[in-house]
């Protein structure tokens, strides 16, 4: 199948594949043609995998724990890192979810054959988020229906770093780490919680979500089902992520890959993108823009008079012990 055939197939939701205006369609094919769209899923998988196997040579930790959400990324992550050797251990951490959500997680676990854990966090939520909120922030103590948008987004933080602490829990118990799920879209957009649910180790961070990511997928036989489904938060802020964009994934890596090449023929500005294009360029930009300060967390201020001499140092101390081990 041709490599733009295959990218309208993965981004298909609920049968309606996304609709490229001639701009859009047109950009493609150049990034297509610059091999901005990495087409060779033996050759990630590989890189990934010995990346993977390095690091738990080198640290000497041999157990993941992740959670499973039941979408795509963590699916894959977990194969990852089974494909590397390591012992992973899947856990679904419902909080009022789709029911849906979680049985694609649990199958997840079943058809990549890992562990699964699983431990219902929604009776917890309601305690932190109703009762002991309820006089520092009343407004993500009413119910769900009613809450404005920044009160959803606050209410879905929560949700995301009650589960972290579950997931590291769970991993000081069987000595390991935590696996971050997250893609390069979904850094570059900012779709995820501070100190929420980012772990550890980030096999996949550096995938497009529209094309990497299930090509991947399907090369380590994460099921069909979780490959076609529907990108959502779990967070309960939107119906989904592309609902948050208001377009499909694939429109924003193509502007995202566009704003990142180096190639002048690809660089050159948006010339002959439609209003309705600069719309969706300029919304892009502005999801990159205002999420910035996300990618650079914890900002690690200089020593006032030695400057950065003390991280070097510690870095150069890092990087001796090891070399003992």
């Amino acid at each position: 199948m041709h490599m733009k055939e295959q990218l309208f197939r993965y981004n298909t939701r609920n049968g309606v594949q996304p609709v490229l205006s001639d701009w859009f369609n047109n950009q493609l094919n150049t990034l297509i043609t610059f091999q901005s769209f990495e087409g060779n899923a033996d050759k990630l998988k590989d890189k990934i995998v010995n990346d993977l196997v390095d690091y738990r040579n080198t640290y000497k930790i041999n157990n993941i724990v992740l959670g499973m959400s039941g979408g795509i990324d963590s699916a894959l992550t977990a194969a990852l890192f089974k494909e590397a050797g390591w012992e992973v251990t899947g856990m679904t951490l419902p909080i009022h979810q789709n029911q849906e959500e979680t049985d694609r997680g649990i199958e997840a676990c079943k058809a990549l054959g890992i562990n699964h854990i699983q431990v219902d966090l929604s009776e917890a939520y309601d305690a932190y988020r109703i009762l002991a909120l309820k006089e520092a922030d009343s407004d993500i103590s009413v119910d769900v229906d009613q809450e404005d948008k920044s009160a959803k987004v606050r209410a879905g933080n929560i949700r995301a770093r009650l589960r972290m602490i579950t997931l590291y829990n769970m991993a000081n118990k069987l000595g390991g780490i935590v696996g971050s799920t997250d893609n390069f879209s979904e850094l570059s957009a900012g779709f995820w919680t501070l100190h929420g649910d980012v772990g550890d180790v980030a096999p996949i961070q550096s995938l497009t979500k529209s094309w990497e990511v299930p090509l991947l997928a399907e090369a380590l036989g994460v099921p069909s089902s979780i490959v076609e489904a529907t990108p959502t938060d779990g967070l309960g802020v939107d119906a989904g992520d592309e609902a948050q964009f208001g377009f499909s994934y694939l429109h924003f890596d193509i502007v995202l890959l566009t704003l990142l090449s180096p190639s002048a023929s690809v660089d050159n500005g948006f010339a002959g993108a439609s209003e309705d294009d600069l719309k969706i360029i300029e919304a892009v930009k502005s999801k990159i823009r205002s999420t910035g300060y996300k990618r650079i967390n914890p900002v690690n201020l200089d020593h006032p008079i030695k400057g950065n001499a003390l991280y070097d140092a510690l870095q150069n101390l890092d990087d001796k012990l090891l070399r003992e081990e």
